[in-house]
């Protein structure tokens, strides 16, 4: 920001031009004859701060410069003294209706016009001055709101990694004893049976088989995807079951499934999954906390609709209007797997909502409908 405050003058007339310079030479002047040219001037030069403006011109009167600089974006914000010789009320009135912020007679009183344009200019200074400090929190919010989503992954993929090793644990369990079997063969003096070695060979490729395909399942799980596609929300959601089946059946946690799903969504496969991952892992702690008996989890899907309830108790009144915060939690967490999953919602055209019904917490997801 300029301290001396910079200074637009307008008048199709030098003699008055030449009185303004003179007389407002403690400021950044910018002098022109033309409103045209005055309209190009402040399109291109970012730090006026203030504009002296003739309304009787040749070219285009003040009126329709006034008007013009206040359409555009990059020009309205900067207010406008009309500084002329039209004295009647109903002049005036129209300088003010054209968008100006002052009105000054020809002639004028030195002083007056000084303590004027002195006052805008401060009022224009502290204006910027606001704008810089607004600015600079919004960044520091961008900045702690991404501190906060990449915790927030990092959790997930925390709970992926738990899912993992539930499914790999029984495979492990099996390869082991695979082994032990082989090994306690070996060493003994008895005679080795061929197909039988062969076929503990080929129980351990199975299970090795199964653990390769668990990867293949995972490996893209958290992969950034900025591409938008048509997906079924039905399959995703197969695909996640199919993750979490070790853990959930360990918890004893049964997942009833309706869909009515006639056409494919538009968005990320990716994001959606991540979001109902964080959301069905909220449900499984709030069982485990809260002791449930006959957990279950019920998934009802209409097209670009999904609602995912539990028996476990519902949202304490007082959490439901902040549930999505990164600060709130309904398991005594972090609340970073709610918040996750609004970010990733909303980033793919959706809404995502939390109520409580009859048994116990109630989420709804609706992604709006996608103009191609």
């Amino acid at each position: 920001m300029h301290d001396r405050g910079t200074v637009l003058i307008v008048d199709d007339v030098k003699e008055n031009i030449d009185i303004l310079l003179e007389l407002l030479n403690k400021y950044d002047l910018i002098p022109t004859l033309e409103g045209k040219n005055a309209i190009e001037i402040a399109k291109e030069e970012s730090n006026i701060d203030l504009i002296l403006l003739d309304i009787m011109m040749p070219d285009i009167d003040g009126y329709e410069v006034c008007r013009l600089l206040k359409k555009d974006s990059k020009t309205a914000h900067i207010p406008i003294i009309f500084l002329s010789a039209k004295n009647k009320q109903e002049d005036i009135q129209k300088g003010f209706d054209a968008g100006g912020v002052d009105y000054i007679t020809k002639p004028f009183n030195p002083d007056e016009l000084l303590s004027r344009v002195s006052t805008h200019l401060k009022l224009r200074a502290y204006e910027k001055d606001l704008e810089a400090r607004v600015q600079e929190e919004v960044q520091k919010n961008r900045v702690k709101e991404h501190m906060i989503f990449q915790k927030a992954k990092q959790a997930a993929l925390g709970e992926l990694l738990m899912h993992i090793a539930f499914q790999w644990k029984q495979p492990l369990v099996s390869l082991s004893s695979i082994n032990i079997a082989a090994k306690e063969k070996i060493n003994s003096a008895k005679e080795l049976d061929k197909n039988d070695f062969i076929a503990s060979i080929d129980k351990a490729e199975d299970i090795i088989m199964f653990m390769s395909e668990t990867i293949d399942t995972f490996k893209n799980f958290y992969q950034p995807s900025n591409e938008n596609k048509k997906f079924s929300i039905t399959e995703s959601i197969i695909e996640i079951l199919s993750i979490i089946e070790g853990t959930f059946y360990f918890d004893n946690i049964k997942i009833y499934i309706i869909s009515h799903e006639e056409e494919q969504t538009l968005g990320s496969a990716n994001d959606f999954s991540q979001a109902m991952l964080a959301i069905l892992n909220n449900s499984r702690e709030i069982f485990k906390i809260r002791n449930i008996e006959n957990p279950e989890i019920r998934i009802s899907i209409e097209n670009q609709k999904i609602t995912i309830s539990d028996n476990g108790g519902g949202i304490e009144e007082k959490l439901l209007e902040d549930i999505f915060l990164p600060s709130v939690s309904t398991n005594n967490g972090a609340g970073i797997g709610l918040y996750l999953s609004k970010i990733l919602i909303e980033k793919n055209n959706g809404v995502i909502t939390a109520s409580n019904a009859k048994e116990g917490a109630l989420f709804s997801i609706e992604f709006l409908t996608w103009i191609e």
